[in-house]
């Protein structure tokens, strides 16, 4: 039905939608690349003197263009940057001793560098440089034949691996149609399935990796997604379809022929069936939201797959299920704003912050907490929107109620913002009171108490 359509995709960009949510903007993805460049740059002089020809070559989601921003915590941007060897046959070349050289000429680049935050220990398929900006660099190292297009991968443990990386791109660019909107769609639902098994998995349990997210959805829409479907209606039939392939074959064949992954579903047998149950769960919130008539409605059951990155109707307000007809009662927040570094209550507001100053400290109460039922949860919810939380990709985060039906936030960035309160009975979403807080640029500075004398403490009622 698509009653959440616009909140997927618009093309107004100042609208605030899910893909423009998990999708780098345009200056995030010019700073990558400005640091990819520079690295490469370093590469390709510093080990000019290996008597092989040099290059690079950016691939993966970069190169795909269905990168996503960091969601949670401790995410980071990954960008892979292909580093070529050619010149020599391959039983020439030692892929230890070549591999050994790479991480070398890394930890001589990060010397000084004040970006680097760390050059990390040898990976089985590439070296990695940490950045302090919430980002790294995967450094896959290949070797090229000089004569026809023979590309081997340095592993630890297998030696040379066959992979062209090349070849996937070629595989992607013509799977993926030539047709602008199909194409434009396509990397959408990439990035939304990559979106939702970045906030669904956390070590130790392994999701699926991107690549084979890539390669699901385009089968996926090869087979279910037709013209006239918006992104909601495609993201339900993309997660429908994939759950049914994988509950009767869980391999994900590589679609390059002669590679040396013949499956790229690296997932163990425990996390491949974790993997499976969170689709089932996916397809029946997807399926509930698109059958939706009422938009508010349906983007809140879209929030349970996408918690705070899912972009919740302004107007939402309060929002209920119901019991044998009748509106459940729902909670009443009262917020208690504090100047920074101080629990000092100056100002009361209920319901909503018309105003804050960035550093004030809110303490959000449940006023009614005889409201909530015996074994609910109370999920606090931050939704950050606008620039200055979008540039850092901080998107917001979910905090469980321990009982005190109080979350304390600080005001961080301008804009108007949201704190939910959601409240959850048996695994499903019971109601979400909205509180719209909107945030001045101007810090509020810290409370500073100065002895007062004695006539005036006593002129205070």
């Amino acid at each position: 039905m698509a009653s959440a359509a616009a909140l997927f995709y618009s093309t107004d960009s100042t609208v605030e939608t899910l893909n423009r949510r998990v999708r780098p903007s345009d200056s995030q993805r010019e700073y990558l690349l400005e640091h990819k460049e520079e690295l490469a740059t370093w590469l390709t002089s510093d080990l000019d003197d290996l008597g092989m020809d040099i290059s690079t070559f950016i691939q993966g989601s970069y190169k795909f263009h269905t990168l996503i921003r960091p969601l949670k915590s401790g995410d980071e941007y990954d960008v892979d940057l292909g580093l070529y060897f050619k010149g020599k046959p391959h039983g020439k070349v030692d892929p230890m001793e070549l591999r050994h050289k790479v991480q070398r000429s890394l930890q001589r680049f990060s010397a000084g560098n004040v970006e680097i935050k760390s050059i990390e220990d040898p990976k089985e398929r590439c070296c990695r440089a940490k950045y302090t900006k919430s980002f790294h660099i995967d450094v896959p190292v290949y070797h090229e034949t000089p004569a026809g297009r023979d590309v081997r991968l340095a592993t630890l443990s297998n030696g040379w691996e066959r992979s062209d990386p090349s070849a996937m791109l070629n595989w992607f660019q013509n799977s993926i149609g030539g047709d602008t909107t199909d194409r434009a769609m396509i990397r959408r639902l990439i990035r939304y399935m990559k979106a939702w098994a970045a906030l669904t998995f956390r070590p130790p349990i392994m999701g699926p990796s991107s690549l084979m997210l890539t390669i699901l959805v385009i089968d996926a829409c090869a087979e279910v997604v037709t013209n006239q479907d918006q992104d909601d209606d495609a993201l339900a039939k993309v997660a429908k379809s994939i759950y049914e392939r994988l509950i009767v074959n869980s391999s994900v064949p590589n679609p390059i022929a002669g590679d040396s992954d013949d499956d790229v579903n690296r997932l163990n047998e425990g996390d491949q069936a974790n993997f499976v149950e969170s689709l089932a769960e996916l397809v029946d919130t997807s399926y509930r939201a698109v059958n939706c008539d009422d938009t508010s409605e349906a983007a809140v059951i879209w929030s349970e797959a996408f918690s705070y990155v899912f972009p919740l109707p302004d107007n939402l307000g309060v929002l209920a299920s119901s019991q044998n007809g009748m509106i459940v009662p729902t909670p009443e927040i009262h917020i208690k704003m504090s100047p920074a570094n101080s629990d000092v209550v100056e100002k009361i507001y209920n319901g909503h912050v018309d105003h804050a100053r960035i550093g004030q400290g809110m303490t959000f109460e449940i006023a009614n907490s005889e409201v909530i039922p015996l074994g609910a949860r109370v999920k606090w919810v931050v939704r950050n929107s606008g620039s200055d939380a979008l540039s850092i990709s901080d998107l917001g985060h979910v905090s469980d109620d321990t009982g005190s039906y109080k979350q304390w936030e600080k005001a961080a960035y301008h804009g108007r913002h949201f704190m939910d309160c959601e409240v959850w009975l048996h695994g499903r979403l019971r109601s979400i009171t909205r509180v719209s807080v909107n945030i001045d640029r101007v810090a509020m500075p810290p409370r500073v108490r100065a002895k007062r004398p004695d006539y005036v403490k006593l002129m205070r009622r």
